[in-house]
């Protein structure tokens, strides 16, 4: 079976692995010439692809979300993954705080870069037709609950 390549380095089975569909037996496919593979598609080649050749490898934590594994993961209703706008990822030898500074700093387009509880890095695009807000965030948890503060700090100056 070949592999569905989104941009120089990144393939479609990157962003449709889920632990969470496994456990619940449901498969994440992607139809071809769909929105969700274009969305895909735009990230990998307006943010992902040139993040990997700065930084070295991009490794997707979590891709794109069929809304029945969004759900099951507590994810936001209003959620980036659903439409395969966004990505989790994690960057080899960078800090997730590292990687959103070189996202402020690129002058990249993206829409959503969030600095997330200094474990990952969620990045996503803007839907088709709608422009690009660069919005800059930092979530952490307070007393259980998840907090977003505009900017990308460091968890640790929020304690």
């Amino acid at each position: 079976m070949s592999r569905i390549k989104l941009s120089p380095n990144f393939y479609l089975d990157e962003f449709t692995r889920s632990q969470v569909a496994v456990r619940h037996d449901i498969t994440i496919s992607v139809e071809p010439d769909s929105l969700v593979l274009e969305n895909l598609r735009r990230l990998c080649v307006n943010v992902l692809q040139p993040l990997r050749e700065a930084l070295g490898p991009v490794h997707v934590t979590s891709g794109y979300r069929p809304l029945a594994v969004n759900i099951l993961v507590g994810g936001s209703s209003r959620s980036q993954h659903i439409d395969g706008l966004a990505a989790d990822i994690v960057v080899s030898g960078y800090t997730p705080f590292e990687v959103c500074q070189w996202l402020e700093q690129s002058g990249r387009m993206f829409d959503q870069a969030i600095h997330e509880f200094g474990k990952w890095t969620h990045v996503s695009v803007e839907p088709m037709g709608q422009k690009p807000r660069l919005k800059l965030l930092t979530a952490y948890r307070v007393s259980g609950t998840t907090q977003y503060i505009p900017g990308i700090r460091a968890i640790r100056d929020l304690s």
